[in-house]
């Protein structure tokens, strides 16, 4: 019996000893890099000194709206032991920046006319050693009252908002854009790749990458490519697996894209998200599967936002967040707003000792439920933060052993085709309605990458991949005759 055992031990150290093999493995199973990851603790961060201390410093309360406010942000972040601020740079489809074209958003109200906000708390955060994280509101782009300015999104393309079955645009938080329409995706990432490359931030922060409710993705284009790729007609029920699944693909797909196009231009660039830390909720009525980007591995850290005043729900979500972090890092988000102090250490404290590499508390200007708000930031300074820290490294930038791919499908007349297949090996992706594609994770050699789709000639090219970078392998289509 024991040599049974021992023998059995023996092949199990011996397979996952030896090289991953792109052509043995499924790729919808997990990322092409992946060894099977261990739940994420502090043993994996570089040592004790390392850790991830943050708050959410939202465009609604005061934070940024003038360089006194920035200053004293960064001077408190600075004394009270954070080392990173996630400062929301888009809000509601509007920006504290100056953006750039082709990215045509309005500026945020309430900003003097000449006042870059970010690049002013870059600078600060910058000059005191801290990160900077740019937040962005991803589909959420308009609160419940109507914007006005003409060149504000939800006026210039009411076409790409999000709609329940009914055909309602409005939702309780406000309206959304729908990740099913392929130019509400496009002009999300003008945003995104504005701010990355006009800006030295250290970091990329996703908010609202998700539907609003089940009920919703209903936008007509949406539908329209929904039927076509499934022969079908009509509209699917909102509790409809089928529908569920590509609904979560179209933020799944969009996400990755955006992380590797990120990563191409800023290969350091932290790439994290705030997420719905109850993963049921998040999969099945938010269409947001973050336990899957984590286990791609195309978010750097979730960021749950954990927010619940009973202390057994939250314990049972960081439990269930770290098992499902994949080697990435785990930020635990705190509903600091929601609880007394005492409580929000409670919580923290908790965060810390299950094993998350950082804290985060939503948010700067609401950071506790009742008393003194300087005082609260002392309070939880004197319990938990009382020794500094760097942030932990990420070694999969740091010293990456991967590299990745991305392209486009068209056709010749450079329209985007929609659901082709693109197959590496035996994984396949398919593009989405941009024609956009992408694959992370990839071994260092050389690939035979194909592309097919019904109706049209099938294409067969090579690309090399190699650790730490990313390849461009675009495709012009033919159909058949």
């Amino acid at each position: 019996m024991r040599i049974g055992l021992f023998i059995l031990l023996f092949s199990f150290c011996i397979a996952f000893s030896q090289d991953y093999d792109p052509s043995k493995e499924n790729f919808q199973s997990y990322p092409l890099s992946a060894p099977v990851w261990l739940p994420a603790n502090r043993t994996m961060a570089l040592d004790q000194g390392a850790e991830w201390r943050g708050f959410w410093a939202d465009a609604w309360n005061k934070g940024f709206l003038n360089k006194s406010q920035i200053k004293e942000m960064v001077a408190i972040a600075k004394q009270y032991g954070y080392n990173a601020i996630l400062i929301q740079a888009r809000r509601r489809g509007d920006a504290i920046y100056f953006p750039s074209f082709p990215n045509t958003e309005p500026r945020m109200n309430g900003l003097a006319q000449d006042f870059d906000a970010l690049r002013e708390a870059i600078q600060e955060a910058r000059s005191q050693g801290l990160e900077l994280h740019a937040w962005v509101s991803t589909f959420l782009v308009a609160p419940p009252t109507v914007p006005t300015n003409p060149e504000h999104v939800y006026l210039k393309h009411p076409e790409y908002l999000n709609q329940t079955r009914e055909g309602q645009t409005k939702f309780e938080e406000g309206y959304f854009l729908d990740p099913g329409h392929p130019e509400a995706l496009q002009w999300n990432e003008r945003v995104i790749m504005d701010l990355i490359t006009h800006y030295d931030i250290d970091g990329l922060h996703f908010d609202y990458v998700r539907y609003p409710q089940q009920n919703a993705g209903y936008n007509p284009i949406s539908i329209a490519r929904y039927n076509q790729e499934y022969g079908l007609t009509g509209k699917p029920l909102a509790n409809d697996p089928q529908f569920s699944e590509w609904r979560r693909r179209q933020i799944t797909d969009w996400v990755r894209y955006m992380y590797v196009k990120i990563l191409e231009r800023k290969p350091l660039m932290k790439v994290t998200a705030a997420t719905f830390a109850g993963r049921s909720d998040a999969y099945t009525h938010r269409l947001q599967d973050w336990a899957l980007w984590m286990k791609e591995g195309i978010l750097d850290a979730n960021l749950p936002m954990n927010y619940s005043q009973n202390l057994s729900i939250f314990q049972n979500r960081v439990k269930d967040v770290l098992e499902n972090s994949y080697g990435r890092h785990v930020y635990m988000g705190t509903g600091a707003y929601l609880l007394p102090v005492e409580d929000n250490i409670t919580q923290l404290q908790y965060a810390r000792d299950s094993g998350s590499f950082g804290l985060v508390l939503f948010s700067y200007a609401n950071n506790a439920k009742g008393g003194v708000w300087l005082e609260n930031f002392q309070k939880i300074q004197q319990k938990l933060f009382f020794q500094s820290a760097r942030v932990p490294e990420m070694p999969w930038k740091t010293n990456p052993t991967n590299g990745y791919l991305y392209g486009k499908v068209v056709s010749i007349n450079g329209s985007a085709l929609d659901h082709a297949r693109i197959f590496i090996s035996s994984y396949q992706k398919q593009t989405n309605g941009e024609g956009a594609y992408s694959f992370v994770g990839l071994l260092p050699g050389e690939y035979a990458v194909r592309c097919e789709m019904l109706g049209w000639k099938a294409q067969a090219r090579k690309v090399s991949i190699a650790k730490g970078h990313v390849s461009l392998l675009n495709f012009s289509m033919e159909k058949e005759q």
